[in-house]
């Protein structure tokens, strides 16, 4: 039995792909992976105008997410810091806070089994002129960042710090609380315990400065840049309209479109349903009716912002869906998908059936039915057909879905 073979079967037959399935069934021509390639080689430019995010659209089970794993392994092999963030309840697109850290808790490095903070202070740590560099430039007055960062680069590069204290700074960057007490005592341990001005900005700025940061410090550390990588972004469909506002504004900013924050080093795709403008945007008047929403507000830039992502939205569906499998592209997946099986299991696997090729039948159902198929052959050696049932997107508003969680006292420096 092969392991990789047999993990990869395991994770197409839940209809979920991880990287072992991702690096063995690869994909086909999607159109995005040469656009990709050019988002990523331009995060850091400065020569040129930046480069927006990129999104592909597409039915479920069309190959959205096996798109989305297949563009991480591409930034990963390009050294990036990548992240894969699934849109939730527990994930609103519409609080930047939660999205951060869901986003900083769950990157990892292409070098190392590490997590990405801990690598990239690790790497400083080696490199001693890197991290005074990288001080040097979050100090500089036009830099925008908090006394706080400055002061974890200060503690980064003197010698008799406790894990402890190291461990709180990384907790800090990634969304959490450190105590004024706790960090004034590891200052003081290295002689700077009032050099720096502790004091934290507002919550919305504190955030956007950990972006920035996060940013910078991958860079530093030799990454060539943080890829974020948004899956399920159809979820706004169910926020309510003033969550579901505030989401394509964030949607906005996190793919650095024209007006947006401007966070160099990150290189944002994104995937969604490919009948979310018709059923979301289009039916409820969102791109009349939400902006309107924030303008009563004052938020003018938000509401600009928010088109700006509605219309990236709308014009991702018409360039970049994923269109059915043809039969070639059919033929190839059964044949690496049956070298698959066979590998997983040491099982001589039989050639299925030719493929009812119908306009909706996607590429997941394809291959839960061969792997079905198989399944009952070399268990209880039955041939059976196999019936399938669509799903359909669930768009119904849930004024609860898209909840802005209040600060929590326990999420900043007090």
């Amino acid at each position: 039995m092969n392991l990789e073979s047999r993990t990869a079967i395991e994770a197409l037959r839940a209809g979920v792909p991880n990287r072992a399935a991702i690096r063995l069934m690869g994909i086909g021509d999607s159109g995005i992976e040469h656009a990709f390639d050019e988002l990523l080689h331009s995060v850091w430019a400065r020569d040129a105008a930046p480069r927006p995010g990129l999104g592909v659209a597409g039915g479920f089970g069309a190959g959205k997410s096996h798109l989305l794993g297949y563009l991480s392994e591409v930034a990963r092999t390009h050294g990036f810091v990548v992240s894969r963030v699934v849109v939730s309840k527990e994930t609103p697109l519409s609080d930047p806070a939660r999205t951060f850290e869901a986003a900083i808790r769950s990157a990892v490095v292409p070098d190392r089994n590490d997590d990405a903070v801990s690598a990239a202070f690790a790497r400083l740590r080696a490199e001693p002129e890197k991290l005074e560099a990288l001080e040097q430039a979050i100090t500089e007055p036009d830099a925008g960042f908090a006394g706080i960062f400055a002061a974890i680069l200060l503690l980064l590069r003197r010698p008799g710090v406790t894990p402890e204290a190291l461990h709180r700074c990384e907790r800090f960057l990634t969304g959490g609380r450190m105590t004024t007490t706790s960090f004034r005592q590891a200052l003081a341990s290295v002689g700077a315990a009032k050099m720096f001005d502790l004091r934290l900005p507002a919550a919305g700025d504190l955030t956007q400065q950990r972006i920035a940061f996060a940013s910078r410090m991958f860079r530093a550390a030799g990454y060539a840049g943080w890829c974020l990588l948004l899956d399920e972004v159809e979820l706004i469909g169910r926020y309510s309209p003033l969550q579901r506002a505030l989401a394509y504004t964030w949607l906005a900013h996190w793919l650095g479109l024209e007006g947006a924050s401007r966070f160099p080093g990150i290189a944002t795709a994104y995937a969604i349903t490919d009948d979310f403008v018709a059923a979301v945007i289009d039916a409820r008047g969102d791109e009349e009716k939400l902006p309107e929403r924030l303008r009563l507000k004052g938020r003018r830039q938000d509401a600009d912002l928010a088109v700006a992502a509605m219309r990236h939205i709308t014009d991702t569906v018409r360039r970049h869906r994923l269109p059915p499998p043809g039969l070639e592209e059919l033929a190839r997946d059964c044949l690496r998908l049956r070298e698959i099986y066979e590998q997983a299991y040491d099982w001589p696997t039989p050639e299925p059936p030719p493929p009812e090729r119908t306009a909706t039948r996607t590429m997941r159902q394809y291959i839960k039915a061969w792997i079905t198929q198989w399944d009952l052959q070399r268990l209880i050696g039955a041939n059976v057909g196999i019936v399938e049932q669509s799903l359909t997107s669930n768009y119904q508003e849930d004024a609860l879905f898209g909840e802005v969680l209040p600060p929590s006292p326990e999420d900043e420096l007090g």
